[in-house]
């Protein structure tokens, strides 16, 4: 009896005991949490709202430290995008929240809304901090040398934006149902995205001054030169056989590009390889380029520059003759020379034509050009020796010899 009446006592007072440390316990766990004391939009203007990850803490579905909070991206999550080189990963703090440990967390949407929610903020409301810092999604840059007279190359793939795209939330394209593809353009302003790099101008419709945004500097075009270069075609005997005088485009320039004549081309184009590209597409016709790129380097506003070249291959004339008379052949049905034929025996007026020539399968036996049908019987077959001597040089026809 006094034995059952102990252990009912032990296990009533276990019972107690166990029940007393859950109640603590439920009192120390819901004392852990924080409280929001205060919950607030922010009002300021929203492009001084924008801000970048630091990957130090996790973006949450409230903030962090309330009970219930979930995870909406890691921090390691969060540092890709403070690493990242697209615009469309920055932020903008849109409400703000202090909780009663004096902690303030800050509620952000990335630029591309993939992203949305709460994170730490430091413990200041004067300044982001914690795992957020204001960022300029870009940065100021020079106007181009010239401001006007600009048109868009392609309008579906280049067009307006409010603002330079993608860097601020919600950039939006700029309705373009006036606008008309012989309109021009006048800039009024640049921007560099801070992340890309890539450079905008600000620019307006001078037809409809309505339509005015940010452009990709890339889509734009400018028929206007800020000045000219003279290029020279020089022969062999130094001989000027050809000019083509280039008007250097304004789109060509770097932002800020100097346009005062004897100005270096490679030192404010932003592509300097343009310069030689100009020069062999207007080479004079019936003319190829010799030398190198090189001589373009040295290209002055406002000055020239010679290019050596040599005539171009050219088709032959080719006639087909008897080594025994000397004359053409007569009465023969003559081989119709292929494109293969016609390539072989190209070569550019005045050079050596390559031994080579006469030994390729065309002249060989089973080739097209290998033997010609006798009307009287039998067969002529190419007599290389022959042709060899009696051809040297390309000089627009060639005569190939049978026997």
């Amino acid at each position: 009896m006094k034995s059952g009446l102990k252990k009912s006592l032990y296990f009533g007072l276990a019972a107690v005991s166990v029940l007393a440390t859950a109640g603590f316990a439920t009192k120390a766990d819901a004392a852990s949490y924080a409280k929001v004391t205060s919950n607030k939009t922010l009002t300021t203007a929203a492009t001084s709202r924008n801000v970048a990850p630091n990957g130090t803490n996790a973006l949450y579905t409230k903030a962090g430290t309330l009970k219930g909070a979930k995870v909406v991206a890691s921090k390691s999550t969060m540092a890709g995008l403070a690493s990242s080189k697209s615009s469309k990963n920055y932020f903008r703090a849109y409400q703000i929240a202090t909780t009663n440990r004096g902690s303030v967390y800050y509620k952000i949407v990335s630029f591309d809304g993939k992203y949305r929610g709460w994170i730490y903020g430091g413990k200041s409301t004067s300044a982001f901090g914690g795992g957020i810092s204001a960022v300029n999604t870009t940065k100021s840059a020079a106007l181009p040398a010239a401001t006007t007279g600009y048109t868009i190359k392609d309008v579906k793939s280049n067009t307006l934006w409010n603002y330079p795209g993608y860097t601020q939330y919600k950039a939006s394209k700029v309705n373009m149902n006036a606008y008309k593809s012989t309109d021009t353009l006048t800039v009024k302003a640049a921007e560099t995205k801070a992340r890309e790099g890539s450079l905008y101008y600000q620019v307006t419709d001078d037809q409809t001054p309505s339509i005015t945004g940010w452009i990709y500097a890339g889509g734009l075009k400018s028929d206007a030169a800020v000045g000219n270069v003279t290029i020279n075609y020089d022969n062999a005997a130094g001989q000027v056989v050809g000019t083509y005088n280039w008007g250097v485009p304004a789109s060509a320039l770097k932002s800020g590009a100097a346009t005062t004549t004897g100005t270096k081309l490679s030192d404010i184009l932003t592509d300097p390889t343009s310069v030689w590209s100009t020069a062999v597409k207007n080479v004079p016709a019936g003319y190829t380029v010799t030398n190198s790129s090189t001589v373009a380097d040295n290209a002055t506003l406002g000055g020239s520059f010679s290019v050596q070249v040599i005539p171009a291959n050219t088709a032959q004339t080719v006639s087909f003759f008897s080594t025994g008379s000397g004359q053409a052949l007569v009465g023969t049905t003559n081989p119709t020379l292929s494109a293969a034929d016609k390539a072989l025996l190209s070569g550019k007026t005045g050079e050596t034509i390559p031994a080579s020539t006469w030994t390729s399968a065309a002249f060989l036996p089973g080739g097209d050009l290998y033997s010609i049908a006798n009307p009287n019987g039998g067969t002529y077959t190419f007599d290389a020796t022959t042709t060899a001597q009696r051809n040297t040089t390309y000089t627009g026809n060639i005569t190939l010899f049978y026997k």
